[in-house]
């Protein structure tokens, strides 16, 4: 792979995430296309770095952990999520109207 060629690769992958997370309907497509772009990258980047000479075997181990930070982000985004949604007012409660409020309220008996 020359210098030429991985450069177009790594245009081609950025343009390939960039349309994937404009037309993405949820996180998870945008997860995945992220995952799949880091993988795409990290390969290229493994076969520049042999065509140059270089050991390229370093890019090939860090393609899979790298993917799998993305993982760990959306993991944290979603948690965040759950915590910022609007808390939602139990039901029922552990107490009862009369053990709470007693038999009498206001003058009317329950």
């Amino acid at each position: 792979m020359s210098l030429q060629s991985a450069l177009h690769s790594f245009k081609v992958n950025a343009l390939r995430l960039s349309t994937a997370i404009r037309s993405s309907q949820n996180d998870e497509d945008e997860q995945a296309a992220l995952k799949e772009f880091l993988q795409r990258t990290y390969s290229d980047l493994a076969s520049l770095a042999w065509n140059l000479g270089a050991d390229g075997d370093v890019f090939q181990r860090e393609a899979a952990p790298a993917s799998e930070l993305v993982d760990d982000v959306y993991f944290a985004i979603n948690r965040e999520k759950e915590f910022e949604a609007p808390a939602r007012d139990q039901p029922h409660s552990t107490l009862n109207h009369r053990q709470q409020f007693g038999d009498v309220i206001e003058g009317a008996r329950l």
